[in-house]
């Protein structure tokens, strides 16, 4: 009788094993995925209205704004929690989030915005098959205080 809990505890550390690495290759898919379809870097993007995001991992995110043009982002250090979060904040100055000053806030902890990179929707949707939909995700730009 006792072999039956932990056989299914052993079953049940094996699904969630086997769907922890399945989400790290969809995570690895989709960063590749947004690299390959990024353009050349640029100081700024806009930074109203954001429409969603989607952590790449703990550096990149892609950031949706309008029109649904996608921007890849990439911050230092790594943003902890970046993975979990259902809500970020950017940093702006003139309606703009800008390279090398411009913050990611993540509750009371940020992360330097390296790079922005814009990227090219249809090639994305092509490699991934991506679709915008709603998502729980917010996002959010806050003026800095002067």
């Amino acid at each position: 009788m006792r072999k039956l809990p932990i056989i299914i505890a052993a079953t049940l550390l094996s699904t969630a094993t086997g769907l922890a690495a399945a989400a790290n290759v969809e995570g690895s898919r989709d960063i590749q995925t947004y690299q390959k379809a990024a353009e050349g870097a640029v100081s700024s993007m806009p930074a109203t209205p954001l429409v969603d995001w989607q952590a790449l991992d703990a550096h990149t995110l892609a950031v949706w704004t309008a029109n649904n043009k996608p921007w890849l982002v990439d911050v230092s250090p790594a943003c902890q929690g970046l993975m979990e979060a259902s809500a970020i904040r950017f940093t702006s100055r003139d309606n703009r989030v800008t390279a090398g000053t411009d913050e990611l806030k993540l509750g009371d902890s940020s992360c330097k915005v390296e790079s922005i990179r814009p990227v090219d929707y249809k090639q994305v949707a092509q490699l991934h098959h991506h679709h915008m939909k709603a998502s729980r995700h917010m996002a959010s730009i806050t003026k800095p205080v002067k």
